[in-house]
Parts: structure tokens; sequence; C-alpha cells
């Protein structure tokens, strides 16, 4: 008797050891998943600075950009299937950000190839050279749009980690995503940065 509870018992502590090792590895799985999205969000938003910051327009320069380009894309197209794989409703989420992103790199994009590439150091300052004897004042207060999209998705991924994980579950998540206006905000800021 003593000896089938003490058998017992080490097997429950084994599968319970076992079964929180596995929840270990897979928090630290999706957090690393979630932290590779947020990079892949962040690095396209800032493609079309790298295409600014060019020093000039060889075939080499341009080529290199076009495979940075590609590269981008090609991250951002497995984080999206990673994000949905791994919840659909932070999936939804992070479709309705990349969509807005898209948009918003695509025009910066466009400017930027027309530009002159920066042939001095000054031409690298974001927002342009310094006048002689101008005030520094704070920016104009627009945060960059990747940095907007990284704040508000960032704000989710503590749903999908830990112990939360188990208490939203989808259809929890569902209203909660819907309550907390997420994608609308994201909306509403791009509106109120294009006009």
């Amino acid at each position: 008797m003593i000896v089938s509870i003490a058998f017992g018992s080490s097997v429950l502590g084994t599968l319970a050891g076992k079964m929180l090792d596995r929840s270990g590895a897979r928090t630290e799985t999706v957090r690393a998943g979630y932290a590779d999205a947020v990079k892949a969000m962040n690095a396209w938003g800032q493609y079309p600075e790298r295409i600014y910051r060019r020093v000039d327009d060889t075939k080499e320069t341009l080529a290199r950009l076009e495979s940075l380009g590609a590269e981008l894309k090609a991250a951002l197209a497995f984080a999206t299937g990673w994000v949905s794989g791994e919840s659909a409703e932070l999936g939804q989420v992070y479709n309705s950000f990349i969509e807005l992103l898209r948009a918003e790199v695509t025009v910066h994009a466009r400017q930027a190839w027309s530009s002159a590439p920066a042939s001095t150091s000054a031409a690298m300052n974001i927002g342009g050279p310094r006048q002689a004897n101008e005030i520094a004042i704070r920016a104009d207060g627009i945060v960059p749009a990747e940095w907007l999209i990284v704040q508000l998705f960032s704000t989710l991924i503590h749903y999908r980690v830990g112990w939360r994980r188990l208490v939203w579950v989808r259809p929890l998540l569902r209203r909660r995503l819907v309550r907390l206006r997420i994608v609308e905000q994201a909306e509403q800021a791009f509106s109120y940065r294009s006009a």
C-alpha cells in the first residue's frame, strides 16, 4: 500500500513537472514569435528611411536596398502567418495593422525613391537640417508609424502568454479586443497623421 502511494505520487509529480516544463517552453516560444512579429513590423516601417538615407544611386546600392525590401516583406509575410496561426483574434489585429503600415510605407517609399541621395551628413538628419540660429523645439509630435503600431500591438501580447492565455479563451479575447478598439485607435491615429 505504501509502495503504491509512493509510486503514484512520484508519477504524478513527474507528470506535473513535465507539464510545467512544456508550458514554460511554450511560453518562451510564443514570446519569441511575437517579438519577431513586432520586429518585422518595425523594420518594414523603417524601410523608407533606409531609402532616404542612401548615399548614391549606383547599381550596387539600389540592388542592396531592393534585396533588403524583399527580405523585410518576407519577414512580414512569415510574421503575419505565424500570428494568425497562433491566435486568430490577434492575427486579425496584426493584419489590420499591416494594411495600415503598408499604405504608409508605400507613400513614404515613393517619396524616398524620388529624392536625391544623401550626399552630406546633414542630409542624414531626420526632418532635414537645422537652420543657423534656429531655436531647438520639440518635434512636431507625430509618432513614427511603426512605433505607433508596435506600441498598440505590444499591449495585446500579454493576453497570449503565461496564465492569461488560459483565462482569455477565444470568445473572451474576441470581446475584449472589440471593447479595446485597438484597430480603431490605429486607424484614427493614421487618419490624423495623413490630414
